[in-house]
């Protein structure tokens, strides 16, 4: 697994075959990729992308238009948004420690009968000192992701600040935005209409595509069709512009 200043996730529910405990400070001043993703290469050579902590290590060029997606992950912290990262990569739980800077993995995704997408996944600190580094990885994203503990009640009005805060941020507007109402498996946990309503999702709605879904990290509920979802409003989003250009 590749991180940069600590890995995390917040989520205290199951059990998992790894428990990551990464104690390094986060690096507010680290250098982070233009838009907030990886870099074209030069012509010639390969594409570069971060490695343990914003060392650059040599990766495979990038696939064709729409098969390589840039996709950021925010949300209060100890809303399971590392766990999530790890259940997507590794097919199971992890349980890890509080992120203090970010992680990053290159996932694969199926979708149906074609060979799917690949999504370069950025996964960044939620406590509230790191909030104001979420615009240096957001900007230019394809997607963005917002995870939410559906269990957790009393922060939902905080979570919904922080939603609309970033997804209206000049950088982002437009930016497709998948809402993760995790923990669906604990007692208590609100359903994902139910979270959509207490994070006025609709009101985003008029300048953003917008999708909440119910999932748990530990068993790997509903990811799967929420990245679909999320994949359906990037590929929306970026066919507009050149139906636009037709009409014309």
């Amino acid at each position: 697994m590749r991180r940069g200043g600590g890995v995390g996730c917040e989520e205290s529910q199951g059990s998992g075959r790894t428990e990551v405990t990464d104690d390094r400070a986060a690096e507010p001043k680290a250098k982070v990729p233009a838009c907030g993703g990886l870099s074209p290469a030069p012509e010639g050579r390969p594409a570069p992308r971060l490695h343990m902590g914003n060392h650059l290590a040599p990766a495979a060029p990038f696939l064709p238009h729409l098969q390589a997606l840039h996709v950021v992950v925010v949300g209060l912290d100890a809303a399971g948004k590392t766990s999530l990262l790890y259940r997507l990569k590794f097919q199971e739980f992890v349980r890890s420690a509080p992120t203090k800077g970010f992680n990053t993995e290159k996932i694969r995704v199926p979708l149906g009968g074609s060979r799917g997408i690949t999504l370069q996944v950025w996964d960044v600190g939620g406590q509230e000192k790191l909030r104001p580094l979420w615009r240096s990885y957001t900007r230019c994203t394809d997607g963005l992701v917002f995870v939410v503990d559906s269990a957790e009640t009393e922060r939902l009005e905080e979570a919904r600040m922080e939603l609309h805060r970033i997804s209206r941020a000049s950088d982002n507007q437009g930016v497709p935005v998948l809402v993760l109402a995790n923990k669906q498996d604990q007692p208590g946990a609100l359903s994902a209409a139910e979270v959509e309503k207490r994070l006025a999702v609709r009101e985003l709605a008029a300048a953003t595509l917008t999708h909440v879904q119910g999932c748990s990290a530990v068993d790997g509920l509903g990811l799967q069709p929420g990245l679909e979802r999320l994949y359906e409003l990037i590929l929306r989003r970026k066919k507009a512009p050149r139906a636009g250009r037709k009409q014309r």
